[in-house]
């Protein structure tokens, strides 16, 4: 796997949009101060293959990746396998109780998109690379805090990754198929034994008692093949009697059964009486059309019935109108009468109204001196007139103020009540007044139109007449009417009587025709009764002799008949000797012959078959249980125990070698590295201690990183050429950690190294605080944090 470009948004350290072009980039460092997000490119990286980093307690948690405050996380890497384009997108997405997940994850490969989940991108990356997440971390991407895991793992773990990055799974799959190989041919062995032994029938014996027969029954042919000609002729000279036989048996049958219909000689009278009738009704016809015009011409001839109907309208309205006056006049009168009452009434409540009105006024003057007669004083002034009083009035008692006050209001109510009773009189005086000169408009308007129009008594006798005229010219027409229908009906029995002629003609023609060839005599077409006659009597005198030649074809078919039969006979006799059954009687056997030789002629070919499928077989037998053999010993000799763990052994041992050499460049030949033959673990051999071998695990923090820097290193250089076709592709190296800890000389002799390997094809990028190691290289990315998020400058050298 080859890093082409990266692409990160909200993820981890970097916030904004930020890109990093690997391209040209075979040797690189990641170079940056503490925290700017270093670690984070790789985290990315290995994320947008595997969804998870190294530094994650739990793999499928994917929350921490999300930028601190942001919502969601967006990683694109677009890398090549051996050559080959691929781009992995993972998308992950907060949720509302505080995790995240992959809402979003694709690979593809161009436009086609090889899978669209997270778990399927994972998956098909890991076939991709031939690497886990855990194998990818142990020898591509090397974390922070995981550099020396390699070194450190048991045994059985680095055999496993071993077995992963060398494909030496593919001897156990070799093994397999070699059993399963085995395991086929030890079947096809039985199968071909048991096809053998269900083929034991077929021996050359068998095949000459086959051969033998297939002659008998060719010769059994040839005789059936002499023999058929004649029972051919004698078969069509018994079709050829039974014909003419036939023929004759149906002319006499004819013959017989020629008779006129019943009704032809009635027929004739019936036509002719239905044509009379046509006649007649046709006339009776024309004289009801003469009447419905003479009683067209009566009735024109008299006036218009609407019009009388008009006349006759406007005199009975014009009574009506009379009375409607008189009456009128009447309520006119009687109108005008209860208006003046009812004048003179408001008069008379208006006079006791004044009257009432004075009345109260003089007893409320009574009642105001009433109360001044109080305060007079004999010769003192009057208040009122101011003359001294000489005498003190003596008034007799006042009148009831109440009471006529109350006479006044009954005056009051009395003028209402009569003013009322006038308003209604003069109402209804105006309605009588407009509902009369309505009634004398009417009158005056049918008096003009009465002016120039009959009388009622002669409009009446109009009227009369014209109800006459119409009811003779209704008489007329039904008349008329069904004088039609019965031109209608004898026009139809016509018909029909004229249809049953055609018909009985066409069926003598058809009799006729049935016996024509037999020479009936001519028919003369003027009476069809003559003409049925005259063929029924031909037919009585032609039948006899027709009867002898039916007798006489009847008895040669009978003769050829037999003498076919004899023959047949012979012939399915000896169809059974042969040993074929010949079917039912006076069938010809040609078929069951044919059909025995062929089957016999199939024997011997199944026969000869099986001879040649029995040979096939042994051969077959024989090359499966030699493959069964040499699948075998193959099978055992790549056992797991065997070859397999030949093979673990010397990769290790030359991948230690490599790794040996690589360590003692890094320390100054101070150390090796070696296989602790008991543990299976890594040991140190420390020549600076008399070349004590010693426990990996008992180096220090910066021997164990030159020692897990000289393994990864050999790993990387020397996984292709020990690992068969299908190995993991280990086109990249990544290191995070560890080159702090070295001195100048010994960064200088891992620069050199890891120049040899990005010389040799494989892409390398440290991640290093160490100034001095980045400047060295070709190509550095400066990491730095800015405005609160993270970004990256590409350095070319």
């Amino acid at each position: 796997m080859r890093p082409v470009r990266l692409e990160v948004e909200g993820f981890t350290a970097f916030r904004s949009p930020t890109a990093v072009d690997f391209a040209g980039a075979e040797l690189f460092a990641l170079v940056g101060p503490t925290g700017s997000g270093k670690t984070s490119v790789i985290d990315a990286l290995t994320f947008a293959l595997y969804g998870s980093v190294p530094r994650l307690d739990d793999r499928r948690a994917v929350a921490p990746v999300i930028s601190q405050n942001l919502t969601e996380a967006r990683v694109r890497l677009d890398f090549t396998v051996e050559g080959d384009a691929f781009t992995a997108v993972r998308v992950v997405r907060a949720t509302r109780s505080g995790g995240a997940t992959t809402k979003e994850a694709r690979l593809q490969r161009g436009d086609e998109v090889l899978a669209g989940t997270a778990d399927e991108v994972t998956e098909v990356v890991t076939g991709l690379l031939g690497l886990s997440f855990e194998h990818f971390t142990t020898c591509v991407s090397l974390p922070q805090g995981q550099f020396a895991r390699f070194l450190h793992d048991k045994p059985r773990s680095r055999q496993d990754l071993l077995v992963r990055l060398l494909d030496l799974g593919l001897y156990d799959r070799v093994a397999s198929a070699a059993r399963q190989r085995a395991a086929v041919a030890r079947n096809q062995a039985e199968l071909a034994a048991g096809q053998l032994d269900r083929l034991a029938a077929a021996t050359p014996e068998a095949r000459r008692e086959a051969a033998e027969r297939v002659a008998a029954l060719a010769e059994l042919g040839g005789r059936l093949a002499d023999e058929r000609p004649q029972i051919d002729e004698l078969e069509a000279a018994v079709a050829q009697a039974q014909g003419r036989a036939d023929e004759a048996a149906a002319q006499v049958r004819l013959l017989d059964g020629l008779a006129a219909p019943e009704g032809v000689a009635e027929l004739a009278a019936e036509l002719a009486a239905a044509d009379q009738a046509r006649r007649r009704c046709a006339e009776l016809d024309d004289e009801a059309v003469g009447a419905v015009a003479d009683a067209e011409q009566q009735l024109a001839d008299l006036p218009d019935r609407r019009t009388l109907d008009a006349h006759r309208a406007d005199h009975l309205r014009r009574a009506e109108l009379a009375g409607s006056l008189d009456r009128g006049e009447k309520a006119e009168a009687e109108a005008a009468a209860a208006v003046a009452d009812a004048t003179a009434a408001v008069e008379r409540s208006r006079v006791t109204l004044a009257e009432a009105t004075a009345e109260r006024e003089r007893v409320r003057v009574a009642l105001r001196a009433l109360a001044l007669v109080p305060e007079l004083v004999a010769g003192a002034p009057c208040p009122v007139c101011g003359q001294d009083v000489a005498q003190l009035p003596d008034h007799a008692p006042p009148a009831d103020l109440a009471v006529a006050e109350q006479a006044v209001a009954d005056a009051d109510q009395a003028v209402a009540a009569a003013t009322s009773a006038l308003t209604r009189a003069q109402t209804q005086q105006a309605r009588v007044d407009e509902k009369l000169a309505r009634v004398r408009a009417d009158l005056a308007a049918l008096d003009e139109r009465l002016a120039q129009a009959p009388d009622l008594d002669q409009v009446e006798r109009d009227m009369a007449l014209v109800t006459a005229a119409e009811g003779a010219l209704e008489k007329a027409r039904q008349a008329e009417r069904d004088a039609r229908r019965a031109v209608a009906a004898a026009n139809r029995r016509h018909e029909q009587l004229t249809t049953r002629e055609a018909q009985a003609r066409r069926a003598f023609d058809a009799a006729r025709d049935t016996v024509a060839a037999l020479g009936p005599p001519p028919a003369a077409r003027r009476d069809l009764a003559d003409d049925w006659a005259q063929l029924v009597r031909w037919a009585r005198e032609r039948s006899p002799a027709l009867a002898a030649e039916l007798a006489s074809h009847r008895e040669a078919a009978s003769k050829a008949r037999a003498e076919a039969t004899r023959r047949l006979e012979a012939v399915a006799e000896a169809c059974r000797a042969a040993g074929v059954d010949p079917g039912r009687q006076g069938r010809w056997p040609g078929e069951a012959v044919a059909a025995a030789h062929a089957h016999a002629e199939a024997e011997v070919a199944r026969i000869d078959e099986q001879l040649a499928t029995a040979e096939r077989l042994r051969a077959d037998a024989r090359a499966a249980t030699e493959s069964q053999q040499v699948a075998d010993a193959l099978a055992g000799h790549l056992a797991a125990n065997r070859f397999e763990k030949w093979l673990l052994d010397e990769a290790l041992h030359q991948l230690v070698a490599g790794a040996s050499e690589m360590l003692s460049e890094l320390s100054g030949s101070a150390y090796a590295l070696a296989v602790d033959a008991r543990s299976g673990g890594f040991a140190v051999v420390d020549h600076t201690n008399a070349s004590q071998v010693r426990s990996a695990r008992t180096l220090s923090g910066g021997e164990t990183f030159l020692a897990s820097l000289a393994l990864a290193l050999a790993l990387a250089d020397q996984v292709a050429a020990l690992a068969v076709g299908g190995s993991a592709r280990l086109e990249s190296l990544f290191l995070d950690e560890g080159f702090g800890t070295l001195d100048p000389d010994t960064l200088d002799v891992v620069a050199t190294a890891l120049d040899e390997l990005g010389a040799r094809g494989r892409m390398v990028g440290i991640v290093t605080h160490v100034r001095e190691l980045a400047e060295r290289l070709p190509v550095r990315f400066e990491v730095r944090k800015v405005g609160g998020s993270a970004t990256i400058e590409r350095v070319d050298g």
